[in-house]
């Protein structure tokens, strides 16, 4: 019997906007978007390479959501990148100088240095400033396979009575795929794994073979799948559905999670947050908000100075050791499902990574995955993408999955908190009204559909559940609500623009300008569905 181990991973990121005041104003969170790029995406980009020199056999899913496609692909903000690995480059040289008697910190320095000079040297040059067409060439060489998702971050549940709402996000989606890859992917990514009985109609009606859902999702349905988690089964209309192990998530982030381990560089100590703001004068603006500058000299070990002194070597040992030890619990989880289940051909188990919270979180974590996906394939499991296991599609066994998502404690609650609940009433009544805008403007043209569309781009932006996760836990939340608001008030003033038959020009194309996101965006993807 075969055993795969499939891994999707899931990048994350929301609509920064990026003209005038606002670079200033959001250059935290600006700042997390670029060190994304070069903690995530390039490093990414540099194993596949890897991986095909090598000539390994490994196949992995990626959801690389739109927004990140449209700012990846944005021009101003990769010549912002640039600079800020200059700024970065520049504070290490200070760096250097000012702890000039302390080679071991000086060591942690000169590596953050070389590493910010090898990304800068790496997008110019290798990449030549564009990551999407990196991307579509892995993709094409096998090494990948692309899931497409909604437009934006939706949490589906709460619009599952909304199916417009639904189908417009789902067809942005399929829409900005087609603009950036050419092509129409298998799988669809359920953003943040929210399922609600009824929208696997919506998914397969726009073509896809399958999606992912969390386990207890699988586990909690009304007839239990034979097989359990560990091969694939099929909705009502042949939707084959993959469930993530949410055992593994425990395994990183539990109490005794791998990431926790003393050697490894500790994300919270940065000198962006604890050295004198006028040693941060390169980086930041003086009286601003503080936020990390990838400088970072200690490890998770707490009881004294002399040990808690970050060592890289030391940490990439253990990332070593920590990726062996994983890859045999994937051989030990599936050796046991093999046994269960004689009579099938195969077992799987599927990881999804949010990688954006991973690296956040654990700075090693793309050298552990690395490890990870060689030890497994020189143990012999087979490394392949969930579109590879589709192939008995019609035969699958049918289940009636249950309601589920991949965050808060499975049910998404985190999202409808006592900080954020407040964002729902506003959204709800917007999508009503863009529905009926939608139907009492059919065949529109010039300044009325470009407000329309507007209104269509603001909406989606609010119906982001990034803001609200932010909010409720308080990472950039001043950020979330002044964007929040905005996009509301924006789509209000397109709504009474509309129903007093006047527009301002100038103001309309200042927030064209502002969000650029979906250049191609069309409003009757709201209209009404039978």
């Amino acid at each position: 019997m075969q055993k795969y181990f499939s891994l999707i991973i899931k990048a994350s990121q929301d609509f920064i906007r990026h003209t005038d005041d606002d670079v200033r104003q959001n250059a935290p969170v600006l700042n997390s978007f670029y060190e994304s790029i070069t903690n995530v995406y390039i490093p990414l980009l540099n194993m596949l390479e890897r991986f095909e020199k090598e000539e390994k056999k490994i196949r992995i899913g990626l959801v690389l959501p739109p927004v990140l496609c449209n700012m990846l692909s944005d021009d101003y903000l990769k010549e912002a990148y640039v600079k800020w690995l200059d700024k970065r480059i520049d504070l290490g040289k200070a760096e250097l100088k000012r702890n000039n008697e302390e080679e071991a910190v000086c060591n942690v320095i000169r590596s953050v240095v070389e590493e910010n000079k090898a990304r800068k040297a790496d997008f110019l040059n290798k990449y030549e400033s564009s990551l999407i067409p990196a991307f579509a060439k892995y993709m094409q060489n096998g090494y990948l396979e692309l899931l497409g998702t909604c437009g934006t971050d939706i949490f589906m549940p709460h619009f599952a009575d909304m199916k417009e709402v639904i189908c417009a996000q789902i067809e942005s989606g399929l829409h900005a795929y087609r603009q950036y890859f050419g092509i129409v992917p298998e799988g669809f990514w359920l953003p943040e794994l929210g399922y609600a009985p009824g929208v696997e109609k919506f998914i397969r009606a726009y073509g896809y073979t399958y999606t992912i859902l969390d386990s207890r999702s699988v586990l909690l349905a009304e007839k239990v799948p034979s097989s359990g988690i560990f091969y694939p089964c099929r909705t009502d209309n042949s939707l084959v559905v993959f469930a993530r192990n949410r055992v593994i998530d425990g395994e990183l982030f539990g109490e005794n999670g791998i990431i926790f381990n003393s050697c490894y560089r500790n994300q919270n100590r940065d000198i962006g947050y604890e050295s004198p703001m006028e040693q941060l004068s390169l980086v930041m603006e003086k009286g601003g908000i503080r936020y990390s500058t990838g400088y970072k000299y200690w490890n998770r070990h707490f009881s004294d100075e002399k040990h808690a002194l970050y060592n890289e070597e030391e940490a990439k040992k253990q990332c070593e050791s920590d990726a062996e030890a994983f890859v045999n619990k994937r051989l030990e989880t599936l050796s046991k499902a093999e046994s269960l289940l004689p009579d099938y051909s195969f077992v799987s188990e599927l990881c999804v990574l949010d990688i954006s919270r991973l690296s956040n979180t654990w700075y090693e974590s793309m050298y552990w995955l690395e490890n990870v996906l060689v030890k497994a394939v020189d143990a012999g499991l087979l490394v392949a993408s969930c579109d590879s296991l589709c192939a008995d599609q019609y035969n699958l066994e049918k289940i009636e999955p249950y309601f589920s998502a991949g965050i808060g404690e499975g049910y998404g609650e985190n999202l409808l908190s006592s900080r954020n609940c407040w964002m729902m009433r506003y959204i709800r009544k917007n999508c009503e009204r863009m529905i009926d805008l939608a139907g009492r403007f059919p065949m529109d043209t010039g300044l009325k559909t470009r407000l329309l569309n507007l209104g269509a781009k603001e909406l989606m932006l609010a119906q982001s559940s990034n803001l609200a996760k932010m909010i409720n836990r308080s990472e950039f939340p001043q950020f979330a609500e002044k964007r929040f608001k905005e996009s509301i008030a924006a789509f209000t003033a397109v709504f009474d623009s509309l129903g007093s038959n006047t527009v301002s020009t100038e103001w309309l194309t200042r927030l064209e300008a502002r969000d650029s996101i979906f250049p191609w965006m069309n409003y009757r993807i709201f209209c009404k569905k039978r």
